[in-house]
């Protein structure tokens, strides 16, 4: 039996790899039409969409991973009837459960691959693109570090620590140097919202530094005219569904100990958690749905059948997210309902050709 388990894990595989590195060609060409569209503005050409783009693609990789991983079931056990193999299979004795639990195996790589691209190579990707995107189009100086957002501003930087949703930031320290490139004043201000196109400073607290000395101010509030918007924020910013679960975890304590909505990042965070059990809930469905037609669709529509299951699921997926959001709809309820139907729907048909 594990030679039988190392054939159909190996044939997986490879049918999950070619899937991706299709899926993602694709994908790609698609994104280069996008970006290209943005070229001209500020200093954003062809050579930076080019780059962005294959910054890019870990995290187009990730995204794409269930879709080709059911692809790849589908695909395995196409190969596996076309060569008549699934047949000698069956009448060995072996039961579609042992067939699932011989594609899990194989699943699990995919996980395990999955799980590293998501935690480990796509954020800090996309971390990169998104600061070589906001500085060429910007024409400023932006980047998202570990110790918060960074810009410049004319002769000011800029540090805020925490972005809150609509156009909220809080912890922001703001460093103005003159002519001569020495320090002239250091403000902090504890929040601030951007209305009417500016923002809105409070609680503020500034030091001001001259020949004489160090002087302290406070504030309540003030205006801050700034070129800062919310729009270059954004650009820079990686969306919470791209964030690691380390990342999410303490933006959402964060969030929920200053009394702030965390249900977007909640919904992030339990997706993230429920898609290896997606992607091997996807991979099993490929069994009995295999099984019902053996002998009459070829390897090619089988792919196809995969790939309509597999966008399907992730649009099923996208819609129980949003309504999750916009519902205000128990994030691990949303995030859990589509893989929970996925899982009923495999258990039903396998019974039924068991």
């Amino acid at each position: 039996m594990k030679i039988i388990d190392r054939y159909i894990i190996l044939t997986l595989i490879k049918s999950f790899t070619v899937s991706l590195l299709a899926f993602l060609a694709l994908f790609v060409f698609q994104y280069m039409l996008e970006e290209l569209g943005d070229t001209g503005k500020g200093n954003y050409n062809t050579v930076t969409a080019i780059q962005y783009v294959f910054l890019s693609i870990p995290r187009l990789a990730y995204e794409l991973i269930p879709i080709a991983a059911v692809i790849g079931s589908m695909a395995t056990l196409g190969i596996l009837s076309h060569n008549s193999e699934l047949v000698i299979l069956r009448t060995s004795g072996i039961s579609l459960y042992r067939l699932a639990w011989s594609l899990a195996k194989g699943g699990m790589i995919i996980v395990l691959f999955a799980m590293l691209i998501g935690e480990f190579v796509a954020p800090t990707f996309e971390q990169t693109a998104k600061h070589l995107r906001s500085v060429a189009i910007s024409q400023q100086i932006a980047l998202k570090t570990r110790n918060g957002f960074w810009s410049r501003d004319d002769s000011s930087f800029i540090n805020i620590r925490k972005i809150l949703p609509g156009n909220q930031i809080e912890d922001i320290y703001i460093y103005e140097f003159d002519e001569y490139n020495k320090l002239h004043s250091s403000t902090y201000a504890r929040r601030a919202e951007y209305i009417e196109d500016k923002w809105r400073l409070e609680d503020i607290q500034k030091s001001v530094i001259s020949s004489d000395g160090v002087t302290g101010e406070r504030q309540e509030s003030a205006i801050w005219e700034s070129l800062l918007s919310p729009e270059l924020v954004s650009l820079v910013t990686i969306r919470p569904q791209y964030l690691t679960l380390r990342e999410l975890y303490r933006y959402i304590t964060y969030l929920e100990e200053n009394n702030q909505n965390s249900l977007q990042y909640q919904q992030a965070l339990w997706s993230k958690l429920i898609k290896p059990f997606t992607i091997i809930a996807m991979i099993i469905l490929a069994v009995p749905l295999v099984k019902s037609h053996s002998h009459t669709i070829t390897v090619s529509q089988r792919v196809f059948i995969g790939s309509f299951i597999g966008i399907a699921i992730h649009i099923l997926n996208e819609i129980a997210a949003q309504m999750g959001v916009v519902y205000a709809i128990n994030s691990l309820i949303s995030a859990t309902a589509p893989t929970i139907l996925v899982i009923l729907v495999t258990v039903y048909l396998m019974r039924r050709s068991a």
